[in-house]
């Protein structure tokens, strides 16, 4: 702190000592310094013998008038001076704060969880994926009739809605089209009423309201016959897709308070192979047969659809002993006692006796290599 002059300008005194206080990086102005600042300023005034009238001031001030009015000012200064202390003490903590890393446990107490597994969505990675990429260039967007065979939790039907009726949000999409000749259709099936549900309620909070009223339908029963659902002669099926084995999350029938066991609602071996037999027989040509199968839940319905599905390409085949060769020819297995073989031999005789003569098919089998007991996605397209 600088020295205090003994002239009459003691107010400014007092002021350079709050000043070069500051500047000198202390970090207070204290009582004693405005006091020997009063001081001087008091004895300075005395000693001047205030000649000059000051505006407000007694031209004839005793020692006690000078130090009331320099305390007094004192006060204000003092006052003044802390209040610029909080604001620099308040703005240092706020640069601080900013400037500090945010705590994961400060900003969200208990973490979420983030599935960062992107290649998820990869037709080259998951079976899913891959099932819709191929649904996408199958469908006729407005035109086909579209089965979801085993709606489950509405996510696949949700997709396929979203193929057969894109852009519908806006107007006069897919309004302009001659519903007396051509009436697209989305049916869902699932045995269970929780299913159902699920689907319902995703599709209704999805779709315009004419869309899902007009073209929706999702029913709670088997998906065994297909034909009782759809007249085989009334339209255009583009697709018919399963996702077979059970519905996660389900309840047991008989104590819905407990999870079920996964058996006591998987789909089974011949319900399954009545209904894709249907589904071959209701499809389009450039129509897709899609077929989700888990061999670790259900290893007997994934090797029977697997067999259907390569029996439907050997209809055409240039062995001398046609399809009928291919299917004397499925091994037995385990405890098998010939079931799977009778169990396609009699599916591929439905598929020959009641469909055209001359279909002819593409069939597929995606699987990952080294994961035995992963899903395996079948398809089979019928070209002709």
């Amino acid at each position: 702190m600088r020295t205090l002059s003994t002239n009459a300008g003691g107010s400014d005194d007092v002021e350079d000592v709050m000043s070069t206080t500051s500047n000198n990086g202390a970090s207070e102005v204290t009582v004693e310094d405005v006091i020997d600042a009063t001081i001087v300023r008091s004895s300075s005034t005395m000693n001047e013998g205030s000649s000059e009238k000051i505006d407000g001031e007694d031209p004839n001030p005793t020692v006690e008038s000078v130090l009331d009015a320099s305390i007094s000012r004192s006060s204000s200064i003092l006052e003044v001076n802390n209040n610029e202390e909080s604001a620099r003490n308040s703005s240092n903590s706020n640069r601080k704060a900013q400037n500090k890393p945010k705590s994961a446990t400060t900003a969200n107490p208990k973490k979420q969880h983030q599935d960062k597994r992107t290649y998820l969505g990869n037709p080259s990675v998951t079976p899913t994926a891959l099932a819709h990429s191929l649904w996408q260039s199958t469908i006729l967007p407005y035109q086909d009739t579209i089965i979801d065979a085993t709606c489950g939790n509405g996510k696949d039907c949700l997709a396929l809605a979203k193929m057969l009726f894109p852009d519908s949000d806006d107007a006069g999409i897919g309004r302009d089209l001659d519903y007396a000749t051509i009436k697209p259709q989305l049916i869902g099936i699932d045995i269970q009423a929780r299913a159902v549900q699920n689907t319902k309620q995703s599709l209704l909070s999805s779709l315009p309201s004419d869309i899902y009223y007009d073209h929706v339908q999702v029913l709670e029963q088997s998906h065994e016959h297909l034909m009782q659902v759809v007249p085989r002669e009334a339209s255009s099926v583009g697709l018919v897709c399963y996702n077979l084995g059970y519905l996660p999350g389900a309840r047991s029938q008989e104590n819905p308070e407990i999870a079920a066991k996964s058996k006591e609602t998987q789909t089974q071996t011949e319900t399954t192979l009545n209904s894709i037999t249907d589904a071959s027989l209701l499809l389009r040509v450039g129509g897709l047969l899609s077929i989700m199968t888990y061999p670790g839940s259900n290893l007997e319905e994934s090797i029977v659809v697997e067999h259907f599905v390569e029996g439907l390409a050997m209809l055409t085949t240039r062995d001398p002993n046609g399809w009928r060769g291919y299917v004397d020819n499925i091994p037995d297995y385990d405890n098998d006692d010939g079931k799977v073989r009778e169990f396609v031999t009699q599916a591929l005789k439905r598929v020959v006796g009641n469909g055209e003569k001359k279909q002819t098919w593409r069939a597929f089998v995606h699987k990952p290599l080294g994961r035995p007991l992963s899903p395996v996605l079948v398809t089979a397209m019928r070209i002709k």
